[in-house]
């Protein structure tokens, strides 16, 4: 299929893509960038789209992984920012000490 065939069938589920943005929160991105990250991700897995299902119900899936994915990653970096944190008292030191 044709990238402009594509792009018929991505304008057909817009308001799919759209409300499932909304739906979710997912730390440090906004609705815009979900968006962006679900039409990224249709078109990289446009190719394995083999007709046995609609395209619309084969692009649900493909955007609930999507967001499945995007929630695990944020929580994977939320964890790693916690690792590298400094304790209150390392933090006050670090203002106290002369530059």
């Amino acid at each position: 299929m044709t990238e402009n065939q594509f792009l018929k069938r991505l304008a057909e589920i817009e308001l799919i893509i759209k409300a499932e943005s909304y739906k979710y929160h997912i730390p440090g991105m906004e609705p815009d960038d979900i968006q962006q990250e679900i039409r990224l991700r249709l078109w990289l897995k446009y190719s394995t789209f083999k007709g046995r299902s609609s395209f619309k119900t084969w692009a649900n899936k493909v955007i609930k992984n999507c967001i499945k994915n995007l929630m695990r990653d944020s929580q994977t970096d939320k964890s790693k920012a916690l690792n590298t944190a400094i304790s209150l008292d390392e933090f006050l030191d670090e203002l106290d000490e002369p530059d």
